[in-house]
């Protein structure tokens, strides 16, 4: 530590112009850096006062002198030392400074007086060519940390909070120059990208006006950024994806999804990529919350979105697959139903079990009530509308799925003719049929309203056909079996239906079609002498 007592910024203002400077200055800082990572308890004790803010001044002045050494538009840099060299002296001067402020309130605040010393020269080295320049991806990641530990709140208060206040709102002001995270967003470096992202939480954790901050035009070209990167980072396994994961989560923890969503739209179409994308992360984040978490009321509840969509993106897909034509927007329309539709299940699987647990002799009435009255009751009784809902158009769409991808059966093949070719693209998205069928079994779920809807509009012999074993979609069977149940149960009506159909055979265990046993036959033809009598 007396070697960070004795080190004088200052002198170190012309370091840039001397390759050897360079160096001694990069090795001195260097090994500040590693003895501070292990002592960070001394930090406050070598610079206190009046010196730490002199020693801040003169770590500000460096990198004034680091920026301009890089700026791309100046016409004679002969008087400066290699690039390599500069890198280096960065670098030293980056790790030193970030850990040295790291988590350290007084710090921070005299490293935030330099801030857009820094921003400027992570501006000049993240140009079109040096973004893409392996030489400089260390310092990009190094620097970024750099950022985010000077601008990262270490507590609640005003105090800790004003500067990530004050630096967001440059970012996104939509300047260029400003804008050095759409930058560092561009680097195919990992280790860069995961400083950004690191920077982005620490920027906006915990502060919904932040987060709001991230649907400026700006702050959309970012989360637009991430959202096609996603995948990407989700087939590496890296833990970008997670880091990425946490912002939209934090966007949707504070109810500013649907903003985000109708920011992300491109009319007319009715999804765009990351718009599905950002479906993944909802859905993610429905399934994982616990059944007893409160639910905004009607007026607040964000999810509300997801009633228009699902038959928006029916009404989008009917077309083409009726037609069967080779339309390249379907695949996109399909995920996104599956999507909307494994949502909406969700969320009607939890509105049940808090039905369920109103049932129990134990349960208090008045909170039964006020649940109740919570904005996903409110969303799934919307949904069982008989105008204005989902049933009808459920039902439609499934029975064009159903014309449209054949079923499978193993032990009854047929030959592949022109008309049940399927694209490959397409393939992956005979499964929702049984994502329909799975959320048609949660509506009708101790719900004859629901039921008598899907008999008026021929929907039951459909689920009824659903039951046979289809190899391409598994557990389609099983779900359709639960529907059957829930659509007869206290049901004459559509107990009626099954009644006047005539046996075509008998499903065995494992979804097998057999055929109709002799006395069956027999009971069926006594059943027609008799109603002649």
């Amino acid at each position: 530590m007396e070697q960070l007592g004795a080190l004088n910024p200052w002198s170190m203002t012309s370091a840039v112009e001397s390759d050897e400077r360079c160096l001694e200055g990069a090795s001195n800082c260097e090994g500040i850096a590693r003895y501070l990572a292990a002592h960070l308890s001394e930090r406050s004790y070598v610079l206190g006062g009046k010196k730490a803010e002199e020693f801040f001044q003169g770590l500000g002045r460096v990198w004034a002198s680091l920026a301009t050494s890089f700026d791309p538009s100046a016409k004679d840099t002969s008087r400066y030392a290699s690039e390599d060299s500069r890198i280096q002296l960065a670098l030293g001067l980056a790790k030193m400074e970030r850990n040295l402020v790291a988590g350290l309130l007084p710090f921070q605040i005299e490293a935030f007086k330099h801030e857009p010393e820094i921003r400027r020269f992570i501006f000049n080295i993240t140009t079109f060519v040096r973004i893409e320049d392996c030489r400089f991806f260390t310092i990009h990641s190094i620097a970024t940390q750099l950022l985010s530990n000077v601008l990262a709140p270490v507590d609640s208060s005003k105090a800790a909070t004003r500067h990530a206040d004050a630096a967001l709102r440059i970012y996104v002001s939509g300047n260029r120059e400003d804008d050095v995270i759409i930058r560092l967003l561009d680097s195919r470096d990992p280790k860069t990208n995961h400083a950004t992202l690191h920077l982005l939480n620490n920027l906006t954790r915990n502060s919904l006006p932040r987060l709001e901050l991230l649907l400026t035009p700006t702050g959309m070209r970012w989360l637009a950024q991430l959202l096609g990167r996603m995948d990407e980072w989700l087939d590496k396994e890296h833990n970008c994806f997670d880091l990425a994961t946490s912002i939209f989560t934090s966007i949707i923890s504070f109810s500013l999804h649907p903003r985000l969503f109708q920011l992300l739209s491109e009319p007319p179409e009715p999804i765009t990529p990351s718009q599905t994308v950002f479906l993944k992360i909802l859905d993610s984040t429905l399934s994982s919350l616990p059944t007893s978490s409160p639910t905004p009321p009607v007026e607040n509840y964000p999810n509300s979105f997801l009633h228009p969509l699902f038959n928006s993106l029916i009404q989008s897909s009917l077309p083409s697959l009726a037609q069967k034509s080779d339309d390249p927007r379907l695949p996109k329309y399909l995920e996104g139903l599956v999507l909307v539709s494994e949502a909406l299940g969700t969320i009607g699987l939890r509105v049940q079990e808090r039905i369920d647990k109103a049932a129990a002799p134990a349960a208090d009435r008045e909170d039964v009530e006020l649940q109740m009255q919570g904005g996903e009751e409110q969303l799934i009784k919307a949904t069982k509308e008989p105008l204005s809902g989902i049933v009808r158009p459920l039902i439609d769409m499934l029975r064009a799925l159903n014309d449209f991808f054949p079923r499978t059966n193993p032990r009854n093949p047929s030959p592949p003719t022109a008309t049940t070719t399927i694209q490959p693209e397409l393939k992956p998205f005979s499964n929702l049929k049984r994502d329909l069928v799975r959320l048609l079994g949660v509506l009708t779920f101790n719900d004859t309203r629901v039921g008598d809807q899907v008999r008026e509009y021929e929907g039951v012999q459909l689920v009824l056909s659903l039951t046979e074993i289809d190899e391409g979609n598994p557990f389609l069977r099983e779900h359709a079996l639960f529907c059957i149940r829930n659509l007869m149960l206290n049901n004459p009506a559509n107990q009626a239906i099954i009644k006047e159909m005539d046996p075509v055979g008998v499903l065995s265990e494992t979804g097998e079609l057999l055929p109709v046993p002799d006395k069956m036959k027999k009971k069926s033809i006594e059943s027609t002498i008799t109603e002649e009598k």
